[in-house]
């Protein structure tokens, strides 16, 4: 989401960190009698390694979020209905003060029921980040969601960006139980990614906690504090990370970086990262960059190549099963309005990356997100500005995009005036048969579930649950909420 919106905010936060040094297996249950934890004292770095869960026997969290009986959907915070191994989603807070994540089960209709919220044992920043897969779902050998490599729901990834940690998740079939938390080595951690076996993590290093700094001014993300880098862990099959010495890489090593995701190709033998304001040398400034490097035996990172986009503001990512890459690019963001793209990729041998068909123009406004179904047959955008849009395209087998919905859930296809999302649409996920997606709305801290034409393309709302309370953006509210996966 690039920011750049005129509003007046005062904006105050409150951070603190809890240091622990015990490593423990914690068991949370759901809303009935689950634990979570009192956060005080000063703010710290924390060294690399891993940290305990709360104790339990803690205060309950403050401020619980989304109160008392929903207003629309179906959901509520009863046990679940279903295996979360076999149908779930799972947001996260972000909050500033105890971070969490609030896990529901997917029914066969797609609708969803609350299993519980489940405190991570570090905390967010308390603000949007500009960034994709702040939360992974998947094995210790690749990911379910959102990018889709692996079939299983066994480990939940979840970076913490306040505290600088990643915390794993078992995924249980009636809940979560925390494994462990572990220092990222870095700060401010937004996007993680698995495979075989490795784990990176993307350190955005900005210092700057503020979204808004003024009545027309707000913060680009990972431009200020410490050069964004990435690192490396080793996973076992039960969660546990072990850091990889001297795996930490910059990436552009630009001041102005934008970094927004990491991610492994499907194979396991590249590393992707995309800056969406980076300036590269000869080209356009601020046009953005894309990173490849090479991942080695020992899972250490070879040589670094960095890619000029097609076209400006490479923002999240996903692959075709066959590796091709696919991007969203904001092109401008807010201060470009309808000027958002998406483009494909054939990434080569020796890591470079061959524009397909060049950027295909959506007409919305800050294109972020973006997923691919399963058949391989669609990939949609989310745009979260002009009212919230999620796009489809068409994906040809070479790869190749072509606008096929300006506005998926539009039932023309194209009046975004009737499309049933406001204003917000950030992150977005496809259940495992892909029948259904699943989109966040960061403003107002709800969930959209869509149902989708595997015909057409287009999408149709089943239902909007509320999940967190959160005071209005641009009035005081931040738009915390990120990281989403579905399964």
């Amino acid at each position: 989401m690039r920011r750049g919106r005129r509003l007046l905010v005062k904006a105050a936060v409150l951070v603190a960190i809890v240091g622990v040094t015990a490593a423990a297996t914690l068991v949370i249950s759901g809303r009935d009698g689950r634990t979570t934890m009192e956060l005080a004292g000063q703010a710290a770095e924390q060294p690399a390694g891993q940290v305990s869960p709360p104790a339990a026997g803690a205060q309950p969290a403050a401020a619980d979020a989304a109160q008392g009986a929903p207003v629309e959907g179906a959901g509520t915070r009863a046990a679940a209905e279903g295996d979360l191994r076999k149908g779930a989603v799972f947001v996260q807070s972000n909050d500033e003060v105890a971070n969490e994540v609030v896990a529901f089960a997917r029914r066969a209709d797609g609708r969803l029921t609350e299993v519980g919220r489940y405190p991570t044992g570090g905390v967010g920043s308390g603000s949007f980040e500009d960034s994709a897969q702040g939360i992974v779902l998947g094995t210790a050998e690749g990911e379910a969601a959102p990018i889709q490599n692996v079939d299983k729901a066994e480990l939940l990834f979840v970076v913490n960006a306040g505290s600088g940690t990643i915390s794993v998740f078992r995924v249980n079939p009636d809940g979560l139980e925390l494994v462990n938390q572990t220092s990222t080595g870095g700060k401010r951690p937004v996007s993680l990614t698995v495979n075989n076996g490795l784990l990176y993590v993307l350190n955005s290093g900005e210092s700057d906690r503020r979204l808004i700094l003024g009545p027309t001014t707000a913060l680009e993300n990972c431009g200020h504090g410490d050069l964004p880098t990435v690192t490396g862990f080793r996973v076992t099959p039960d969660g546990a990370l072990q850091p990889i010495a001297d795996s930490t890489r910059t990436l552009s090593g630009r001041g102005r970086s934008g970094c927004s995701q990491v991610s492994f190709t499907p194979d396991g033998r590249t590393l992707v990262v995309t800056e969406r304001i980076a300036s590269l040398s000869g080209q356009g400034a601020g046009k953005g960059a894309i990173a490849t490097f090479e991942v080695r035996y020992d899972g250490s990172l070879g040589r670094k190549r960095m890619h000029e986009p097609s076209g400006a503001g490479p923002f999240g990512f996903t692959f075709t099963r066959d590796g091709k890459l696919i991007t969203s690019e904001q092109n401008g963001g807010l201060g470009n309005p309808g000027g958002g793209h998406a483009a494909a990729y054939e990434i080569n041998g020796d890591r470079t990356l061959k524009q397909i068909n060049g950027s295909v123009a959506n007409r919305q406004t800050d294109s972020c997100w973006v997923v691919v179904t399963d058949d391989q047959r669609y990939a949609f955008v989310s745009s979260p500005f002009d009212d919230g849009i999620i796009s489809t395209y068409r994906l040809a087998a070479d790869g190749s995009l072509s606008l096929l919905h300006p506005v998926s859930s539009a039932r023309d296809g194209k009046d975004s005036k009737n499309d049933d999302l406001p204003q917000g649409a950030t992150d977005i996920s496809l259940s495992r048969d892909t029948k259904f997606l699943y989109q966040l709305n960061s403003f107002e801290g709800s969930l959209y579930v869509f149902a989708v034409n595997g015909q057409n393309g287009l999408l149709s709302l089943v239902e909007r649950l509320p999940v967190f309370q959160l005071e209005p953006f641009g009035k005081g509210g931040e738009a915390a909420p990120f990281g989403l996966a579905a399964f």
